[in-house]
């Protein structure tokens, strides 16, 4: 027997968990899938600008939100979505494993940084190689630094790590940067950036940290030199086939949303990075998700017929519930 939720939410990362935890607060039946617990948290060792946090890391953030969640009621799954579908009553959910229906979803898959395809890449991940510049960038003050990377994504990146890092090795394949011609001459009248166009990375090492990355260039010239931290931006890439004949994705491979996390589809809802969101932060993903998520309910509501609400905010008087 197909088992049936009211909201099923995709992925288990801030924007998923959030919406999650604003669904199951209402009391209506919902399940989060997700291959992974908090997705792009884990990439991440220090958490430090995340509002009423200090000091805390990816990992422990998503166990808390999904602590918060299950103490709501909600439900939880490790499996994969392959295909969303239209159904009569409503939405059919097809994952690895089995088969749901439901009423309303929030996609909040989120997205996965390419990775330089080295060996040993994963055993430094966190330990001097990093995927995000903007998160861990404030983390090498005074140090000296490596990037490599495509486009704009490098470019960003060695600006960014220019304000804070003693010295940043600026590497790309070709033999010119690509890009915003005005961040590439602000890039090129950086003093502690030195420019190594035409090269590659061909292997990492350290001991229990990176110490070392190995470069080499188009003339088969290697040269090692010595980083405390290696920041890599090759983009990201959004796996959204299981449900692009639903909804709209723009050029970028992201899902076109509007207020409250709305798609194309009336009974589809998301919310975090794999949204045109601008700003592709935690704090955003978790606002953005309980938007989505609270949307979603209201979804659910309205083929009811009744109203919906408009805050999470409510108080029980007698046998009156009253939202404010």
């Amino acid at each position: 027997m197909v088992q049936e939720y009211e909201v099923i939410v995709v992925g288990a990362g801030p924007a998923g968990l959030s919406a999650g935890i604003y669904v199951a607060r209402q009391k209506v039946s919902c399940l989060v899938i997700s291959k992974d617990l908090g997705g792009q948290l884990n990439l991440i060792p220090k958490l430090e600008n995340y509002p009423g946090t200090m000091m805390s890391s990816g990992p422990l953030l998503a166990k808390t939100l999904e602590n918060q969640y299950l103490v709501f009621g909600g439900e939880m799954t490790f499996d994969t979505v392959e295909r969303i579908d239209e159904a009569e009553t409503g939405l059919k959910v097809k994952t690895t494993r089995t088969e749901y229906m439901t009423k309303a979803v929030v996609l909040a898959p989120g997205k996965v940084p390419n990775n330089l395809g080295l060996s040993n890449e994963n055993q430094f991940a966190n330990k001097g190689v990093h995927y995000c510049t903007k998160c861990d960038a404030p983390f090498y003050q005074g140090r000296t630094t490596a990037t490599v990377g495509v486009g704009g994504y490098l470019l960003e990146s060695g600006i960014l790590l220019s304000r804070m890092a003693s010295k940043v090795y600026l590497i790309y394949k070709g033999g010119g940067l690509g890009g915003d011609k005005d961040m590439i001459e602000a890039i090129k009248k950086k003093e502690n950036v030195e420019l190594v166009p035409n090269t590659s990375i061909k292997s990492i090492s350290g001991n229990n940290t990176l110490q070392q990355i190995t470069l080499l260039d188009n003339s088969g010239t290697e040269k090692t030199i010595t980083v405390d931290g290696l920041f890599i931006e090759m983009g990201s890439k959004i796996n959204l086939d299981f449900v692009k004949h639903l909804v709209t994705i723009n050029t970028k491979g992201e899902i076109e949303i509007g207020d409250g996390g709305k798609t194309s589809h009336p009974a589809i809802f998301a919310a975090g990075d794999a949204t045109n969101i601008p700003y592709k932060q935690i704090v955003a993903a978790c606002g953005d998700g309980a938007a989505a998520g609270l949307s979603a309910f209201n979804y659910v509501e309205k083929l009811k017929g009744k109203p919906g609400i408009r805050a999470d905010w409510k108080k029980t008087i007698g046998d009156t519930v009253f939202h404010y």
